[in-house]
């Protein structure tokens, strides 16, 4: 075996130890060219990475991957507070965590690399929309795989969905606002092409109509600007309900900007939000929110990402999270 080091191969392949490190685990963005003339070093003084030798040596760590899919980047409170449970539970148990956020299709292809390397045993992936052939692939191949909000059609007792109960949770907000008397309700929706905002979208329209109420849907996308535009509009034009159901809460505190910016009261609308995260409770005035136990969701995650790479049986392979009303100022 050769006791050739990274930095001998940066050396010799004339390129930085960075770019070699990035090579070797498979980085999306690096010219063929530069991977071409790294491998072929690599090659030549059969060069073995770090974490080849310890799986070789039967010390390897336990290593998960948490990997977000949104274009929006981690600027969501969701992604952020999710994240940081995470992490805590996967310490709790003495796990590495790799934290990946991933745009372009081709960066999708980086999660499939880092389980076959063996840089990390499993992924815990957040914010896939519903066509994702290379999720789709993952599953197909029975990688470990833990899925936030996500319905396949594809069985695998590799893969754990962990769902925020959105349907129900629609219906649960429709509910709030209608027991308010309100006759006027629209709803801020999230991506179409996401798990989540569909089906929340699909429980709240269901509730209302069986109510004898037409809701006016707008498609906010899950963020605060857009929702805040879009309701600017609105108010400008004078239409304004009585009522709102924004599909995260994000897009409910776009709309009481959109109120405040406008000189109109916040009372003058009844809001409800979802997820309950932190800042719907940290927001003056304090949002009403659809929510959910994070905690004991993220804890799920990681136990069952674990058993999967122990290759332990689990009685069930979905987990909806338990829902609540939160009631405060809006």
């Amino acid at each position: 075996m050769s006791s050739i080091k990274i930095d001998d191969i940066a050396r010799l392949a004339g390129y930085s130890k960075s770019t070699v490190s990035k090579v070797i685990n498979n980085y999306p963005g690096i010219p063929e060219s530069t991977k071409e003339k790294i491998m072929k070093v690599i090659k030549k003084y059969e060069f073995e990475p770090n974490i080849q030798a310890r799986n070789l040596a039967g010390k390897r760590d336990k290593v998960i991957g948490i990997f977000i899919l949104d274009k929006g980047g981690l600027g969501s409170y969701f992604f952020q507070y999710i994240i940081a449970l995470i992490v805590e539970k996967s310490e709790e148990r003495d796990v590495k965590v790799l934290i990946s956020l991933i745009k372009t299709s081709e960066e999708k292809i980086r999660i499939k690399q880092l389980i076959d390397n063996g840089t990390i045993q499993g992924a815990i992936i957040i914010g896939a929309t519903l066509d994702e052939p290379e999720i789709e692939n993952l599953i197909e191949n029975e990688y470990n795989l833990v899925m936030f909000d996500y319905k396949t059609e594809h069985h695998s007792k590799n893969v754990f969905l962990i769902n925020s109960n959105n349907y129900n949770g629609g219906k649960l907000a429709a509910k709030f606002l209608l027991e308010k008397g309100l006759k006027t309700i629209y709803h801020f929706a999230g991506q179409e092409n996401k798990l989540a905002g569909l089906e929340r979208e699909e429980g709240f329209l269901d509730e209302l109509d069986g109510n004898g109420i037409v809701s006016k849907v707008l498609k906010g996308e899950f963020q605060l600007e857009i929702a805040k535009k879009i309701f600017t509009q609105l108010i400008k034009s004078g239409d304004i309900p009585e009522g709102i159901f924004c599909a995260n809460d994000e897009m409910a505190i776009g709309c009481l900007e959109a109120l405040t910016e406008n000189d109109i009261a916040y009372e003058k609308v009844k809001l409800i939000g979802f997820d309950n995260n932190q800042i719907s409770r940290l927001y003056r005035p304090r949002i009403t929110t659809i929510g959910y136990n994070l905690d004991k969701m993220a804890d799920k995650a990681v136990e069952a990402i674990l058993k999967l790479i122990a290759g332990e049986k689990i009685k069930t392979n979905v987990y909806n999270g338990e829902l609540k009303l939160y009631e405060r100022e809006t």
